[in-house]
C-alpha cells in the first residue's frame, strides 16, 4: 500500500484504495481538506458510496485502514442512503397536474386571458391557474410563484421563531429564493441572510418551519463543525423535535418537485 504523509492527494488514497476491490465499492468521493483536522465519513441520500474527507498530511494507509475497519458501519450508511435516494418526478403542464403548496395538493387549470402568469385561487376548490401564453416558459411561472408567495409566508413565521431562538438579537433577513436543488436554505454570514429554497414551500409547514430553524441555528452557532455536536445541540435546544423532522424531511423531501418538466 501507498504510505504517504506529506502531500496527500485524492489520487493516491483513491491508488490506495484501488489495490482493494471490496473498499473501492464503499467509497465514493475523496476529498483533501487543509482545514479539516480529523479523517471523516459522509453519504447523501441516492449516493452510490461514501464520502471520505481526509485532512492534509494523513497516511494513505491510515485512511484505508480506517475504512477496512468500519466496514459493518459503512454497509448500513449505504443502505439508508439508498432507502433514502431522491425520487422527484417531472410535472406535465397539463389540466388537473398536482401542485404541492405547503404540503396541500392542488390542480392546475390552464386559463385563457389571465391578468398575472399563475396564481392561485379558490374557486370551489383550490386551483392553480396558469396563462397559456406562458406554456412556453415552462417552470419559471411557478418557481416565481414559490418565491414570492414563499417569502410573504416565511416573513410572518420568521419573527416570533428568531426571538424565541435568539432573543433580540439583529435578525437575519429571510427570503425565498431559487438556490437550485442540493440544499433546502442557506445562510449568509457575510449578508446576515437565510434563503429558503422555492422547492421546500412544497412541504409541510412544520418542516418548512424546520428549514428555517436550521438556517437560524447556522445564524447563531460559529464554533464547530457546520453540523456538529455543537450545531445540534443549539438546533434542539431552539427548536424541539429537530431529529425527528430531520429524518421527516429527509423522507418526504425526496419527493417534491425539483422544477423538471417532463419531456
Amino acid at each position: 500500500m501507498l504510505d504517504v504523509t506529506a502531500g496527500i492527494t485524492e489520487a493516491l488514497i483513491k491508488a490506495a484504495l484501488e489495490k482493494d476491490s471490496q473498499l473501492t465499492q464503499y467509497v465514493h468521493q475523496v476529498k483533501v481538506s487543509a482545514r479539516r483536522k480529523t479523517l471523516g465519513m459522509s453519504i447523501k441520500p441516492g449516493d452510490p458510496g461514501i464520502t471520505l474527507h481526509v485532512p492534509v498530511g494523513t497516511a494513505a494507509d491510515t485512511v484505508i485502514g480506517t475504512v477496512a475497519g468500519n466496514i459493518d458501519r459503512l454497509v448500513s450508511l449505504i443502505g439508508k442512503a439508498r432507502e433514502h435516494a431522491p425520487d422527484h418526478p417531472p410535472k406535465e403542464l397539463v389540466n388537473g397536474s398536482g401542485f404541492l403548496w405547503l404540503g396541500r395538493s392542488d390542480r392546475l387549470k390552464i386559463v385563457d386571458h389571465a391578468l398575472v402568469p399563475l396564481e392561485r385561487a379558490h374557486t370551489g376548490q383550490w386551483w392553480f391557474l396558469l396563462s397559456r401564453n406562458v406554456l412556453p416558459l415552462g417552470a419559471r411561472p411557478f418557481i416565481d410563484w414559490y418565491v414570492r408567495e414563499g417569502t410573504g409566508w416565511i416573513s410572518q413565521e420568521a419573527p416570533s421563531m428568531w426571538s424565541r431562538m435568539a432573543g433580540d438579537r439583529p435578525m437575519p433577513t429571510v427570503r425565498a429564493a431559487d438556490i437550485g436543488g442540493h440544499r433546502w436554505g442557506v445562510y449568509h454570514s457575510g449578508k446576515h441572510e437565510v434563503r429558503i429554497a422555492w422547492q421546500t414551500f412544497q412541504l409541510r409547514p412544520a418542516l418548512v418551519r424546520h428549514v428555517l430553524a436550521h438556517e437560524f441555528t447556522h445564524a447563531l452557532v460559529r464554533v464547530g463543525k457546520p453540523h456538529g455536536p455543537e450545531f445540534w445541540r443549539a438546533f434542539e435546544r431552539g427548536h424541539i423535535g429537530a431529529r425527528q423532522e430531520a429524518r421527516q424531511l429527509d423522507e418526504e423531501g425526496r419527493r417534491v418537485w425539483m422544477g423538471d418538466l417532463a419531456s
